[in-house]
């Protein structure tokens, strides 16, 4: 008697409207009834959701059933305000009308992973964030047909003994292959031979206009009549549904490989339905949900490393709003935007890259070993960097130091005179403001205001070894008069006579 009575009040509450608990339950038996049995039978039920609530030691249950058609209710709600984003607390307090007598500060993490088995819920880029990629797809549907496909979709689906193995695409086959026979046979081969659902290949107007001894204006003709009859009432609630029962199928993604099987199906049922797509060739992707190109591909930024680096795409491809993609999905769709950019690159792009990976200066043979590091299907040697590098493209620039190079946003400058010139320079501005010889100390110290780096022994060699410098004692200098060389080898010279004439004497 006391599995029957288990199982007549499991039944009563797989019909709750709102999450329970065990305690509740007891209210609906007697004092004598084994409760300990009762509790182990909720727990066991498929068709319940414990729900783990913070700081609290109750147990809450909510039927799977009801938390199905929540979902689908909210992301109807949603699509209606144009609303496909909820921060953490606001869906908190959502879900807290689920109860009676409690209130949630955070989602439960059993609701969140129930919502995102069948696409209802997902994870947003931004922290703390969830998007509903259905809500997304609905906001471009007729809120009637919206409305209509929602209410066939809790018909038709028994969430009691729902899981992800659920046959989402098998549902939405059957339900492409039933408006079909609403069209002749020959509408129905024209249709799917032009959107590719006959052989996973588009066919011409032209071949099926061969196929069936009539020009290719007839078959023209028949295919528009087609999209005519479609837009009847009748038909396009079970290509909306069959739409998102393949966004369920695949957990709310909005993003299909263009090779896939079902790539050339969700184009077809988009169109039915008027859900914008975009199919992006370079990238080999077909989008839900976004109208241009150039809206996920977007041109050029002024900068090289904006325009492949992750982080900067994610931040654009965000903050255009015109996406509503699950983290995952952007993270792959950012991914394949960088590997199709990369390839355009060209090699002082790329080492470019390389350099600014590196983060600070550095000798060309280092940023070889990145360049290899990050683009090992074009690798290089350090002869070719180190002159892809000399020619100060994009930000490049040699700062003094053999072979060592730096970017120009890092406030790095390539030096404006050689270093013989600078060193002979500040001799002659510190020998003037001070009269007296200038040390090899001060050299140094002066070179900081003309040089960010500066090879010790470049700058020993510069100033030992200047021609128009005169060293005086071991450690410094002053400037050579104007014409002192000259006048040097002239006396010299005029000495060199005075000897041969005195030796021809002899």
């Amino acid at each position: 008697m006391d599995d029957n009575q288990n199982i007549y009040i499991l039944n009563i509450f797989s019909q709750y409207e709102h999450c329970f608990t065990s305690e509740d339950l007891l209210n609906f038996v007697k004092p004598d009834f084994d409760s300990e049995l009762l509790k182990h039978a909720l727990l066991n039920d498929s068709r319940f959701i414990l729900l783990n609530k913070e700081n609290s030691n109750k147990k809450y249950f909510i039927p799977k059933r009801r938390l199905f058609q929540w979902f689908c209710q909210l992301n109807l709600r949603l699509a209606q305000a144009k609303q496909v984003r909820l921060s953490k607390h606001q869906l908190a307090i959502l879900i807290s009308f689920l109860c009676i007598r409690e209130r949630w500060d955070t989602p439960p993490t059993e609701v969140i992973q129930f919502g995102k088995q069948f696409g209802f819920i997902g994870f947003a880029w931004t922290e703390d964030q969830y998007i509903f990629p259905l809500a997304y797809v609905f906001s471009f549907m007729l809120y009637s047909l919206s409305k209509i496909t929602i209410k066939h979709i809790i018909e038709e689906i028994s969430p009691d003994t729902i899981d992800v193995n659920f046959p989402f695409k098998h549902l939405a086959q059957e339900l492409i292959q039933k408006e079909f026979f609403c069209f002749t046979e020959r509408e129905c081969y024209i249709i799917k031979a032009r959107e590719g659902l006959l052989t996973s290949k588009k066919m011409t107007l032209e071949w099926i206009g061969i196929h069936y001894g009539i020009t290719r204006e007839r078959v023209r003709q028949i295919e528009s009549k087609f999209w005519h009859k479609l837009r009847h009432p009748a038909h396009v609630p079970s290509f909306s549904r069959a739409l998102i029962y393949n966004i369920m199928s695949r957990q709310g993604s909005l993003m299909v490989k263009t090779n896939s099987p079902e790539a050339l199906t969700i184009s077809f049922l988009s169109k039915c339905t008027g859900v914008p797509f975009v199919i992006l060739s370079d990238i080999k992707m077909v989008i839900l949900g976004a109208f241009s190109e150039d809206t996920i591909l977007p041109k050029s930024s002024s900068s090289i490393f904006k325009y492949v680096d992750f982080t900067s795409i994610i931040n654009l491809l965000e903050s255009e709003d015109c996406l509503c993609l699950v983290k995952s999905d952007l993270k792959s769709l950012a991914e394949s935007i960088i590997r199709f950019r990369i390839k355009s690159l060209n090699k002082r792009q790329k080492a470019y890259l390389a350099l600014r990976t590196i983060g600070k200066p550095a000798h060309s043979a280092k940023i070889t070993e990145v360049y290899n590091s990050l683009f090992p299907d074009h690798s290089s040697t350090e002869h070719n960097i180190h002159a892809v590098l000399s020619h100060e493209k994009y930000g490049v620039v040699w700062i003094g130091i053999r072979s060592t190079f730096a970017l120009k946003e890092w406030g790095y400058e390539h030096p404006s005179e050689p270093l013989f010139d600078t060193v002979t320079k500040i001799v002659e501005e510190k020998y003037k403001e001070t009269t007296r010889p200038v040390s090899f100390e001060i050299i140094v110290t002066e070179m900081g205001k003309y040089r960010q780096f500066v090879n010790h022994n470049s700058l020993t060699i510069a100033v030992y070894c200047n021609p128009n410098l005169r060293c005086i004692g071991k450690k410094s200098f002053i400037p050579k008069k104007p014409n002192e060389e000259e006048k040097q080898e002239e006396i010299f010279a005029e000495e060199l006579d005075r000897i041969l004439r005195e030796f021809k004497q002899f």
